[in-house]
């Protein structure tokens, strides 16, 4: 009988590598998250969505009242109640499309310079299409800070 002893120790140091890399890779991560999404940096504010409306372009407001669907040739809008933030934040919305292309958008303004023009959101049907494209269209509304968007405003 042969006793063989095997050296242990190249591995034992390849896992303690991986382990140290492990905990580096998670450290930085965390740094990122308390880099752009501080605790404690929350406002509260929420936005609040009057309703998605039939819309006539020409005249610029809402005709009817609020739905849900629409016909692919039927312009909409929604009806944002800007009011109910603080005057000062700035804010932007957009719509996307089921493709997740930008297909209408307000802002990024100060609440109060929108409340007081009482400004929709509308989506816009591309120059080149007829009618807007089937599918879900989304509706988001950001609060920025320093130039770019920081938070999702929604009702609860």
């Amino acid at each position: 009988m042969v006793d063989v002893q095997e050296d242990l120790r190249p591995l034992y140091r390849t896992m303690l590598a991986l382990g140290l890399v492990a905990i580096l890779i998670m450290a930085l991560g965390l740094g990122l998250l308390i880099r752009y999404a501080p605790p404690g940096q929350r406002t509260g504010y929420r936005a609040h969505v009057v309703g998605v409306f039939a819309y006539d372009p020409s005249t610029g407001i809402p005709v009817g009242p609020p739905t849900t669907r629409f016909h692919r040739n039927q312009p909409f809008t929604a009806q944002v109640d800007w009011s109910a933030l603080p005057s000062s934040v700035v804010v932007s919305a957009r719509w996307t499309d089921s493709l997740d292309d930008e297909v209408g958008s307000v802002g990024p303004e100060p609440a109060g310079a929108l409340a007081e023009h009482q400004i929709l959101v509308p989506v816009k049907t591309p120059p080149e299409f007829h009618a807007n494209l089937p599918g879900s269209y989304t509706l988001t509304v950001l609060r920025h800070a320093d130039g770019r968007p920081v938070v999702v405003l929604r009702d609860p």
